[in-house]
C-alpha cells in the first residue's frame, strides 16, 4: 500500500497519542516489570490500530511496503516511538509484525488469532559467519549451519510469555527452511533485561516445515534478518532517547557545589557524548534501504552503532550517579534493556565474522 505524505502524518500523531496514554495508564511505573496480563493488553491495543496487520490483505503497519523509503522511515520511527515507552513491547511488536510478514509470504498467514513471534536466533548463535558465506554463493561449512540452525533443536529466545506459534529458520539438505512451531513458552523466567519477557525455552508441540527455492530462500532470510537488526537498532535508540532526556532532566534539578550539575564541563560533555551516539544512529537508519547495499552497509555499522548507544547509556546513568543504580529508578531498567538488545540475532563477535565474510565476497577488508 502506498501512503502519501499526509498518512504518514496521520499515523505519527496516532501514534504518538497512543504511546503517551500507555505511558500515563499501563507503563507509569516504568522501573517496574509490567504484569504479563496489562502487558498482552497493551499489545493488543497497538495491533487493534492497525499497527501490526495479521491479514492477508497489505495495510500500513509495522515492516509493511517497507520497500519504500517514507513507510521504511515510518516504521523505524514507529519502532523508536514504542521503546521510548517499553522496549519489551516494541521488541514484541516488531517481532510480531516482522512474522506476520513472513507468514504471508509463506502462504501462511492464517494463525488462528494467535500472536507469533519469530526467533533467528540458532542453536549457538548465527553460524560463525558461514550464513554470510551461504548468502554470498562461496562454498559454506554446512555442518555448522546444521548444527546452528538444526530442525530439532530446542526453541528458545526473548518472546512474551502468552506466544503460542513461533516462526525459526533451520538449515537442512543444503538451504534454509522456515519451521512454523505451535506450543508453549516453559519456564518463564526474565533475563538480565527486557523484564516483561520470558527468555528460554520454548516448547512445541507441532511443527510444519516450509521449503522454497534456494534463490528466494536467501532472499528472504537477508531480507529478514535486515530487518530485524534495522528494528532492534530503532528501539535501542528510543530507550537511550529517553534515558538521555532523563538525564537532562535530572542534571538541570541535582545540586552540587553550589550550582546543578548541569553547568559542570563534565556533565556537559556527557550529555554531548549522548547526543552524539543518537545523531549517528539516526543519520545511518535514515539512509537505510532493503536492498544489497543496505545490507552491507548495516553489516559494517551494527557493531559501532551498538557500542555507541551502550557508551550513551552508561554515560546517562554516570549523571544520576549512585541514583542511577536504584531499581525504584526506571533509567537503571532501561540501561539493563539496551544492553541485552545489543546481543539480540547476533553478538560483537559473530556480527564481526559475518561482516568480515561478507565483505571478502568483493575482496574489501572489513
Amino acid at each position: 500500500m502506498q501512503l502519501s505524505d499526509e498518512d504518514i502524518v496521520m499515523i505519527d500523531d496516532s501514534l504518538q497519542h497512543l504511546c503517551k496514554d500507555l505511558a500515563e495508564a499501563v507503563f507509569s511505573r516504568p522501573e517496574r516489570a509490567c504484569e504479563p496480563e496489562p502487558f498482552i493488553q497493551a499489545m493488543n491495543l497497538v495491533m487493534d490500530q492497525g499497527f501490526v496487520n495479521a491479514d492477508e490483505e497489505s495495510g500500513c503497519g509495522l515492516w509493511e511496503a517497507c520497500g519504500q523509503a517514507p513507510q521504511l522511515a515510518l516504521t523505524l520511527r514507529s519502532l523508536t516511538a514504542l521503546a521510548r515507552v517499553n522496549a519489551g513491547l516494541a521488541l514484541s511488536l516488531h517481532r510480531s509484525a516482522l512474522a506476520h510478514s513472513v507468514l504471508r509470504q509463506l502462504g501462511r498467514a492464517d494463525t488462528g488469532g494467535a500472536h507469533p513471534g519469530i526467533s533467528l536466533q540458532g542453536r549457538h548463535g548465527i553460524g560463525r559467519g558461514e550464513l554470510a558465506n551461504w548468502w554470498c554463493g562461496r562454498p559454506v561449512d554446512e555442518a555448522v549451519l546444521s548444527d546452528v540452525w538444526a530442525p530439532d533443536r530446542p526453541f528458545s529466545g526473548v518472546m512474551h510469555r502468552q506466544t503460542q506459534v513461533l516462526l525459526a529458520p533451520a538449515f537442512t539438505k543444503g538451504t534454509m527452511v522456515w519451521l512454523l512451531v505451535q506450543g508453549r513458552v516453559t519456564k518463564a523466567e526474565p533475563g538480565h533485561g527486557l523484564d516483561e519477557l520470558h527468555d528460554g525455552a520454548f516448547e512445541p508441540a507441532q511443527v510444519h516445515e516450509v521449503r522454497l527455492p534456494e534463490q528466494q530462500a536467501k532472499a528472504l532470510v537477508m531480507d529478514v534478518w535486515q530487518r530485524e537488526w534495522l528494528g532492534l537498532l530503532a528501539i535501542q535508540q528510543g530507550c537511550v532517547q529517553q534515558m538521555t532526556e532523563m538525564a537532562q532532566q535530572f542534571s538541570a534539578l541535582r545540586f552540587q557545589g553550589g550550582r546543578v550539575i548541569a553547568g559542570h564541563p563534565a556533565v556537559q560533555i556527557m550529555l554531548s557524548d549522548m547526543q552524539a551516539a543518537l545523531t549517528d544512529v539516526r543519520t545511518v537508519l535514515a539512509g537505510q534501504a532493503l536492498t544489497e547495499q543496505g545490507f552491507a552497509d548495516l553489516l559494517r555499522a551494527r557493531n559501532r552503532l551498538n557500542d555507541s548507544l551502550a557508551l550513551a547509556a552508561n554515560v546517562a546513568m554516570q549523571t544520576f550517579g549512585g541514583l542511577g543504580y536504584m531499581r525504584d529508578n526506571g533509567i537503571e531498567k532501561r540501561w539493563r534493556d539496551v544492553n541485552h538488545l545489543r546481543l539480540q540475532s547476533g553478538g560483537p563477535l559473530e556480527m564481526q565474522l559475518m561482516s568480515a565474510n561478507w565483505c571478502a565476497k568483493d575482496g574489501v577488508m572489513a
